[in-house]
């Protein structure tokens, strides 16, 4: 049997010098490794968090460009089946104009949709020459369309056309686009 070494000033040293090679090997303290994986735990959360508003504004862009194209594309149709009557087929066309339209628009013209073309025209006709999205958000959307309006007062009358410019308000019912609401500016 061995007697274990005595314990001298020069055993202590070594102990203390082992701590530091133990430090530089790669061991490092217990709150320093806290504190590191503080800052680890807050840069993940921040990218976390970065990456999810980006990720949402991809989606609300990429709503809001298909709101513009669909706008564009139907906001002339619809105002043009609202508008457009035929005496020959006038309840026809102001029940689907009753459809094509909603909110305030649809209680303050409700009146009107249920009526034939005014001053006993023959027919009311709206064209879309050019439609413009002014504003749009995934479920609403402004448009300025310029639209040729024929009327026939009489079925001998030759056609009149004028042309009107409106900024018409639309909202998304499910599918739908709606007009709900309208200027006439010239």
């Amino acid at each position: 049997m061995t007697t274990p070494p005595e314990k001298s000033a020069h055993a202590t040293v070594s102990a203390s010098a082992g701590r530091g090679l133990r430090a530089a090997r790669g061991v490092i303290p217990v709150r320093r490794a806290v504190a590191f994986g503080g800052v680890i735990a807050v840069v993940a959360t921040a990218l976390v968090v970065a990456v999810g508003v980006q990720w949402r504004e991809s989606v609300i862009d990429s709503a809001t460009d298909r709101a513009r194209t669909e706008l564009r594309r139907s906001a002339g149709e619809i105002v043009a089946h609202v508008f457009s009557v035929t005496t020959a087929s006038w309840q026809a066309d102001r029940h689907r104009a009753r459809g094509l339209v909603g909110g305030e628009f649809a209680r303050r013209y409700a009146t009107e949709l249920t009526r034939p073309p005014a001053d006993g025209a023959v027919r009311v006709t709206w064209r879309p020459d050019v439609v413009g999205v002014v504003d749009a958000e995934p479920d609403s959307g402004t448009t300025l369309i310029r639209a040729s309006v024929e009327t026939v007062a009489t079925p001998d009358a030759p056609p009149i056309t004028e042309k009107r410019s409106v900024q018409a308000r639309f909202d998304r019912v499910g599918d739908i686009w709606q007009l709900t609401g309208m200027e006439v500016l010239s």
